[in-house]
């Protein structure tokens, strides 16, 4: 079976021009923060070319349609995922809390970047963290390879294998850092 589309292509045409459009998209319709939107849009991709693979692209598919729907299918399953957040309107809302909240985090991510103590404790995390997260995370943000590349050097069956296995590790390291930083005194 003849495929119409060549999925690089497709990739090379849409990824970029299509993501803050993307990314804008789910932003305006979910409550879902700015990872989790580029782990859907990944995900979109791998989807657009599983589905142009078995030849369930129809020719003349509007691409920007395609994949706003891909993306609003998936950011709704993992938006009926989480915790009820009270609305605006909601009486449990306190709107001067939630600023509140939100100012302190964003100033402490801030300080996070300027911090060269918490950089030093970052790597030597990285650093220790076992395979398979030690290498996966290394080949993908340092030697920026895809996750199909990633796949296929680490003997995946496929770069969704890959993708979930990265998804495990950056939660692995996350913990180990904010438990590094905690053992130190660095953060509360």
């Amino acid at each position: 079976m003849s495929m119409p589309y060549d999925y690089n292509d497709i990739v090379h045409q849409y990824f970029e021009e299509l993501k803050p459009l993307f990314i804008n998209y789910l932003r305006s319709n979910f409550s879902i923060d700015y990872d989790d939107i580029m782990d859907i849009y990944a995900d979109v991709w791998v989807d657009v070319r599983d589905n142009i693979r078995r030849g369930m692209v129809a020719p003349g598919t509007k691409w920007k349609a395609y994949i706003l729907k891909m993306g609003w299918n998936q950011a709704n399953k993992v938006a009926t995922r989480r915790v009820n957040i009270p609305s605006i309107d909601d009486e449990r809302f306190n709107r001067q809390d939630f600023e509140n909240e939100y100012l302190r985090t964003k100033e402490a991510e801030k300080s996070i970047y300027d911090d060269l103590q918490l950089q030093a404790v970052l790597a030597a995390e990285l650093t220790y963290i076992p395979d398979p997260c030690n290498k996966i995370l290394k080949l993908y943000y340092f030697e920026e390879l895809t996750m199909t590349e990633i796949a296929e050097s680490m003997n995946y069956k496929t770069s969704r294998s890959a993708i979930t296995t990265m998804h495990r590790c950056m939660t692995r390291l996350k913990n180990r850092v904010k438990d590094a930083v905690r053992r130190l005194g660095i953060l509360d």
